[in-house]
């Protein structure tokens, strides 16, 4: 059965928190403030969170997929809810470590080949509160990140049961992109794309190999 796939923009602007100082919109020309460079009254993305970068004006990128699958929603729940075998569906993701001292958390590793290099960066991740045999969702930690570029992101998996012994599974994954970078990020939304395919259809056939073992071992 086909997975689709597809993404959409949602734009978003700083809770009053983070807003920077506004500049006159005849200004051309940019000019550095308090730890930040401002151009036509938009940040340009030097503010510091707990030492890392981030960005003062962004949009978050979102890619969603979705698979049916031949097993009760119940085994599809617990395998998701188990963070540390998702790299067994999900290979660009090296390793998912819960943190002992607080399960909540998570530490997330990165590591793939584009470009002709490799690239490997981790993160911290919180659990949000879970619907049961609904929806897993979880965001990262502002500061966490490994390289000192703060790009968040954050994730869902949402469960509908279709009957007895099959469900429907979405994965939402969304990260935010600075203005400035809009027009790379979507240059690569489908490469995106196709590894979040790769990964349902993975996690496909992972659930029939589990099964196919079980069968045989009754």
């Amino acid at each position: 059965m086909a997975v689709t796939v597809h993404a959409r923009h949602q734009r978003i602007l700083l809770s009053q928190r983070h807003r920077i100082p506004s500049v006159a919109a005849n200004k051309c020309h940019p000019r550095r403030a308090s730890g930040k460079t401002t151009f036509n009254g938009r940040g340009l993305g030097l503010l510091t969170d707990n030492g890392s970068l981030r960005w003062s004006m962004a949009q978050w990128l979102e890619n969603k997929a979705q698979v049916d699958v031949q097993a009760p929603l119940e085994t599809c729940w617990n395998l998701w809810e188990d963070r540390e075998r998702i790299p067994i569906w999900m290979p660009w993701i090296k390793s998912v470590k819960v943190v002992e001292s607080d399960p909540r958390m998570s530490r997330w590793t990165l590591a793939t080949h584009q470009f002709g290099r490799d690239w490997e960066f981790s993160w911290l991740a919180r659990n949000l509160p879970p619907v049961k045999n609904n929806k897993i969702h979880w965001v990262s930690e502002r500061g966490s990140a490994s390289l000192g570029i703060e790009i968040q992101n954050r994730g869902q998996i949402k469960f509908v049961r279709k009957s007895p012994d099959s469900c429907n599974i979405t994965l939402i994954i969304s990260y935010e992109v600075p203005d400035v970078l809009v027009p790379f990020a979507n240059a690569l939304t489908p490469l995106v794309e196709g590894i979040i395919q790769k990964d349902m259809e993975r996690f496909r056939e992972y659930v029939a190999a589990q099964a196919t073992e079980k069968a045989a071992a009754a």
